[in-house]
This record gives C-alpha cells, sequence and structure tokens, in this order.
C-alpha cells in the first residue's frame, strides 16, 4: 500500500478554515466582552512538545526506510504516517486559527490584555506552522522507495501488455 501525501490544496484549505473560524471567534467574543481570546504559553510549550515527538517518531522510521534499522512493528509505522498527516493538516488549520485572531485584534493592540492576546497568538501560530512542517517531513520520511528502486516511473498500458506478451 502505498502512502499518499497530503495535498497542497488541503492545507490551504485548512489555513484558510481555521483563518475564518478564529476571525469570526474573535469578532465574536469582542462583541461579548468574555476574556476568550489568546491561549497561554503552556499550550503552545505542548504543541512544541508534540512537534518534537513526532520527528522523533519519525526518525525511526526514516532509519528504518533507509535500511540502518532491521525491524519495525507496521503497528507502529501506520502510527507515525497517521499522526504526520494529523500534525500537518491540523498544524496548519491552527497557524490560521490563530492568525485569524491576529487579524481580528491587531487594531485594539493598545490594550494591555489585547497586546498579551496578540503576543500569545503569534507565538501560537509559528507554533502551529512548525508542527504542520513538521507533519509534511515526517510524512515524507514515511514513504517506501518502489520496488524496483527506480524512482515511480509509470508505465503504460501498451508496455505493461506487451511485457505480458513477452513471458
Amino acid at each position: 500500500m502505498k502512502a499518499r501525501r497530503t495535498s497542497w490544496v488541503v492545507l490551504v484549505c485548512a489555513v484558510g478554515a481555521g483563518m475564518a473560524l478564529g476571525w469570526s471567534f474573535a469578532r465574536f467574543i469582542g462583541l461579548t466582552n468574555l476574556p476568550l481570546l489568546g491561549t497561554t504559553y503552556a499550550a503552545s510549550g505542548i504543541m512544541f512538545l508534540l512537534g518534537l515527538a513526532l520527528l522523533i517518531m519519525g526518525l525511526t522510521v526514516k532509519r528504518y526506510v533507509k535500511g540502518r534499522l532491521k525491524y519495525l512493528d507496521p503497528g507502529r509505522a501506520f502510527f507515525t504516517l497517521a499522526s504526520a498527516k494529523a500534525m500537518c493538516v491540523g498544524g496548519f488549520f491552527l497557524a490560521g486559527w490563530f492568525s485569524g485572531q491576529i487579524i481580528n485584534i491587531a487594531s485594539k493592540s493598545e490594550a494591555s490584555f489585547f497586546k498579551h492576546a496578540l503576543i500569545t497568538c503569534a507565538v501560537a501560530a509559528f507554533i502551529s506552522l512548525l508542527d504542520g512542517i513538521c507533519g509534511i517531513i515526517v510524512e515524507k520520511w514515511c514513504q517506501l522507495p518502489p520496488p524496483d528502486g527506480k524512482k515511480s516511473e509509470k508505465k503504460s498500458p501498451q508496455s505493461a501488455h506487451s511485457g505480458a506478451q513477452a513471458a
């Protein structure tokens, strides 16, 4: 089974959806005077640690694909690939979410609360973007080389048919 990389269209849609929802959320919260904008530095730290853990898991799969590791549990490899895909889409969505909040509260940054929310959103958006990039990298590491060792050459139906006749 060949794993397909996450499409750039999906990532752009994730950023766009996150940005629209984050902007809408910040707009709604601004009308209600609830102190829910921004995030904590601890959440950004946890997101950073999740990205780091994914890179470490991905390095194990990369070592197996390169032939430096003799055995790798298929369940662990699948979990790493699934986590990479989730981190990729989720990271880009959250980067959009926090960017949408930044766009909405940037004009109000004179107030100390909004200034703090702006800074925490900027940190979280940057960490989320890094997580998305980590997902892309690990997803690439999880790709197995073709069995014949060549770059994915596509055979035409005629050449496959003529090869079957020769056999």
